[in-house]
């Protein structure tokens, strides 16, 4: 009769690593040198890790705050993370940014984000009124799961800068400073907030402009989105969902166009 195996103790499950996977998946390979990690419950708010050539990564992005402890973790076998670049300043894309900060990274944005990343997170241009009553109330109780509160920015950078092998592309109208990055090799853009392609409850939709209850000027955001359409982007990531692929320009094109609620 073969002896039985022996038993070996279950090691017990560390519950901040469980809180880590609820809040964050997984890095996905975005491109060349680029990955994004999905954050929240449905996986809809990105934040980018970006192979800096100096050693380490820069992240695009902080996403919401429970997703800090998955992007150091993620950036660790890279070199960690080097420094964080803002898209812009509200609360969904400041999230995870004070605990980075804390941790060693020093924080950027773009000027005009500056204010609104170390102050209220875009809630002082806001206009929640023109919300669906039922959305109002959503999202004011997710702003304060999304915000790990204000960040102190220890520099800036501005339309033209480099960042780990990317351009900084000025895309300003959803929000105060808002920038992209254009890799031109590989016609690889990551925009932040200059569209959306999740609606207000975080469900997939076509890529469109914010709606103006969020929008600092919708119609800066239009020209803006133009601007982007201009640069012919094989792949653009934005903040939440995508990537938007095939005829990215066309369909930007028709978004800048297209009413805005």
């Amino acid at each position: 009769m073969p002896a039985a195996s022996p038993v070996r103790p279950r090691r017990p499950r560390d519950p901040r690593r469980l809180l880590d996977a609820l809040a964050c998946g997984a890095p996905e390979q975005a491109a060349d040198g680029v990955w994004v990690l999905r954050g929240g419950p449905l996986r809809t708010m990105n934040a980018y890790l970006l192979a800096d050539p100096d050693g380490g990564v820069s992240v695009f992005d902080a996403g919401e705050r429970g997703m800090a402890a998955a992007i150091l973790r993620a950036a660790a076998p890279h070199g960690g993370v080097r420094r964080v670049v803002l898209g812009h300043g509200d609360t969904d894309h400041r999230g995870a940014a004070p605990a980075l900060a804390a941790a060693g990274a020093p924080v950027l944005c773009h000027p005009d984000a500056r204010p609104h990343a170390e102050g209220t997170g875009g809630r002082d241009y806001w206009r929640p009124e023109l919300l669906p009553g039922a959305v109002r109330r959503f999202h004011g109780v997710m702003h304060h799961v999304w915000d790990g509160g204000p960040v102190t920015i220890s520099g800036t950078v501005a339309d033209g800068d480099e960042v780990a092998g990317f351009r900084v592309v000025a895309l300003p109208g959803h929000a105060p400073g808002l920038i992209g990055l254009w890799r031109e090799r590989d016609r690889v853009a990551l925009v932040s907030d200059a569209f959306y392609m999740t609606d207000m409850w975080g469900r997939p939709q076509d890529p469109g402009l914010p709606l103006r209850a969020y929008n600092h000027d919708t119609e800066q955001a239009r020209a803006s989105l133009r601007r982007l359409a201009e640069l012919d982007p094989a792949v653009v990531w934005p903040g939440h969902l995508g990537p938007l692929t095939g005829d990215v320009r066309g369909v930007l094109e028709r978004a800048a166009a297209a009413p805005v609620a």
